[in-house]
């Protein structure tokens, strides 16, 4: 069994509850989680799967997070590098809507 499908299954159920309706709390609450700092490391996995959602609506609705993109900047600098990759995309899909804060992105790439 694949650990990252398996992992991110629940944030994709997220993303599509997000994306269809009035979970704009659930949204705003990932974009904070996926830069939220714990003082051990047993919180990658939650930041991995709000950096998930956050990409996951990014994609399909780059508008809802291209308000909050400063939000995200310091999940740049997170230990895990799947939580880095995703918010790196979900600038990449909001760089038309905030091309300022998108570029400060590219020397995490």
């Amino acid at each position: 069994m694949n650990k990252g499908t398996v992992s991110s299954a629940p944030g994709k159920t997220l993303a599509r509850q997000v994306l269809g309706s009035n979970r704009a709390d659930a949204h705003s609450e990932c974009i904070d989680l996926a830069s939220y700092r714990a003082p051990d490391s047993r919180f990658r996995h939650i930041r991995a799967g709000a950096a998930k959602v956050v990409e996951i609506v990014a994609e399909e609705r780059p508008g809802l997070v291209a308000p909050h993109p400063k939000r995200l900047l310091s999940a740049l600098s997170v230990p895990e590098p799947q939580t880095r990759w995703m918010i790196i995309r979900t600038m990449g899909f909001c760089a038309r809507a905030n091309t300022a804060i998108a570029e400060k992105s590219l020397p995490f790439a």
